[in-house]
């Protein structure tokens, strides 16, 4: 009998040692999972007298790969967050604010995490897991969603867990706000908000699997699509020197909890006019610049807030 995709779950949790998988307990609604194996296969194609290409097959270096989507909850989106940015959850009054970790005697890493997907057929653990990417997609009759992937040590089955999975909704588009240098910004279509940290494995000898998932710099980029009335300058300010702060505040209509990026310093690039609609629109990318106004230590190009109803950190 087939399995029923619709069975899966998947939970994250953080470790306290670097590889030592971690009980998970914080499940998050998701869709399209997957998880990858990506192993190098060493081609033996030496000649041996015969007019012909592979002679073996051997395994070489492996590390697995989680991905998928997610709407934005509340109460477990901070995991991603906390995995991307990296920095220590300050929590107060339910009310978290994450920023970017920078730890130099520590390579500046976020914390590892092990990952449980449960396909149905079994339940896959990754250990050692970091965060690689993150794409929020949020268009104005659309959800709020995120698409991300993790590398990670290479997968085992273990026993299936129970999940707990989120208790919140998820987060309509239409109830989101943007501020544009230091104004709120009635205008905005859609947007699309990209955090990369290329996070990749190190391979060491002595062991199939990565010495380590290391990540790399903060970048945070995005595109934005408006309306264009009279006036405006969007088109302008994509084509000079004119950094300016941007906020963007996702909130839950039902319970007004929400999730908010500060990026204090953003530079519209590559402005495209839009003539194909009734109505005049513009798109632009802009990168997120590091200041020291996002920053909890140095420089960061964006800070993370979140309201909701759990009071510790994650």
């Amino acid at each position: 009998m087939p399995y029923m995709v619709a069975n899966s779950y998947w939970g994250i949790a953080t470790e306290s040692t670097y590889g030592t998988a971690a009980s998970v307990s914080t499940f998050t609604p998701i869709g399209s999972p997957k998880v990858t194996p990506t192993l190098k296969w060493l081609d033996d194609s030496d000649f041996r007298g015969s007019p012909v290409m592979h002679y073996d097959q051997v395994p070489g270096v492996r590390h697995d790969m989680f991905s998928g989507k997610t709407f934005m909850y509340t109460d477990v989106y901070p995991n991603l967050i906390r995995a991307a940015l990296g920095g220590t959850d300050s929590v107060s009054s339910s009310v978290h604010t994450i920023g970017v970790g920078n730890f130099p005697n520590q390579g500046s890493q976020a914390p590892s995490y092990t990952i449980i997907n449960n396909s149905v057929d079994a339940t896959y653990q990754i250990t050692a897991a970091r965060l690689v990417d993150m794409a929020i997609s949020f268009a104005a009759d659309a959800a709020v969603e995120t698409t991300f992937s993790f590398t990670g040590n290479i997968s085992s089955t273990v026993a299936s867990v129970t999940a707990n999975e989120s208790t919140q909704h998820l987060i309509p588009s239409w109830n989101c706000s943007a501020s544009i240098g230091g104004a709120s910004v009635a205008v905005v279509e859609s947007a699309s908000l990209d955090i990369k940290r290329s996070t990749a494995p190190i391979h060491t000898l002595g062991q199939q699997g990565p010495y380590q998932n290391f990540q790399g710099p903060l970048e945070v980029t995005g595109k934005m699509a408006f309306v264009v009335e009279s006036g405006e300058t969007w088109y302008n300010n994509a084509l000079t020197r004119y950094e300016q702060p941007v906020i963007l505040k996702f909130t839950d209509p039902a319970t007004g909890y929400y999730v908010q990026f500060q990026m204090s310093a953003v530079q519209l690039e590559n402005p495209v006019i839009d003539q194909s609609k009734a109505f005049l629109s513009l798109t632009s990318d802009f990168t997120a610049v590091a200041n020291t106004t996002d920053a909890i230590t140095g420089y960061a190009p964006i800070l993370a807030t979140i309201s909701n109803n759990v009071a510790t950190a994650y």
